[in-house]
């Protein structure tokens, strides 16, 4: 990374700005150099039509096939390419779930210290990978997801990939980013209509009761096996929410 910038500085400017202002400056700023990350959830399909509509349809978008996906989320990411001609790229981990269960006798994702071995596995280490020749990634994250992501700044540094992670939806909220799509008629996950607010991996997504927090879906299994925890987990493929992960037990 050659390009050295005062954060400070930069994110009190870029504040205010429109999330469309925010991806002109970061492709002015880092042209081809630059890459989104994509989940396939309500905030990707949003940045995805505002890169379309930029006429950016070169930039690269990684998303991770962890091989635990809904069918639905790779549909979707079908949909997108088809319906905007964007180049989605899809990268998977080195071994698949078979290969993996057989290296350490057990299903990774059911218990706490475990889970975050398979995310760093399935999601982190194929996105770093990814992101090798990129200097800064676009991102889906907003502060009004809450825990860690709640003093999300717009640009912030990414030490594992040696570059800076950009947030152009960082201070919008659900139902902006709801009505967004729903106004421009962008294809979103179909789960988003029914009770999947948050969509992960399928072994580790449930649904969520009108009453839960929006990620109380997301590692229900861990959460009840360790109600003690009042942290939100996370899969740790964005570096911000590394505050919000348990270390690894002993």
């Amino acid at each position: 990374m050659n390009i050295d910038m005062n954060l400070d500085d930069l994110n009190g400017k870029l504040e205010p700005q429109s999330p469309h202002e925010i991806i002109r400056w970061a492709y002015e700023t880092f042209g081809n150099r630059l890459a989104m990350l994509s989940s396939m959830q309500r905030t990707a399909s949003a940045l995805i039509f505002m890169l379309h509509e930029q006429g950016l349809h070169q930039l690269e978008i990684i998303f991770v096939d962890t091989q635990y996906h809904f069918p639905e989320t790779l549909q979707l990411r079908d949909q997108l390419i088809e319906k905007y001609g964007m180049n989605i790229k899809t990268y998977q981990p080195q071994k698949s779930p078979e290969e993996q269960f057989r290296e350490y006798g057990r299903e990774l994702y059911l218990r706490d210290g475990d889970y975050q071995t398979c995310c760093h596995l399935r999601k982190e280490i194929p996105y770093m990978r990814a992101a090798e020749p990129y200097d800064a990634m676009l991102s889906g994250l907003m502060r009004s997801e809450g825990g860690a992501r709640k003093k999300l700044s717009i640009v912030e540094l990414d030490h594992r990939i040696d570059g800076y992670k950009i947030h152009p939806l960082a201070n919008w909220t659900r139902e902006m980013v709801d009505e967004f799509n729903h106004r421009n008629q962008v294809p979103v996950h179909p789960l988003h209509d029914t009770v999947y607010p948050s969509i992960g991996c399928q072994t580790c997504t449930t649904s969520v009761q009108p009453n839960e927090d929006e990620r109380a879906g997301r590692w229900r299994h861990i959460r009840e096996a360790n109600p003690q925890s009042e942290q939100k987990l996370y899969c740790g493929i964005n570096f911000g929410d590394k505050q919000g992960i348990r270390k690894k037990k002993e």
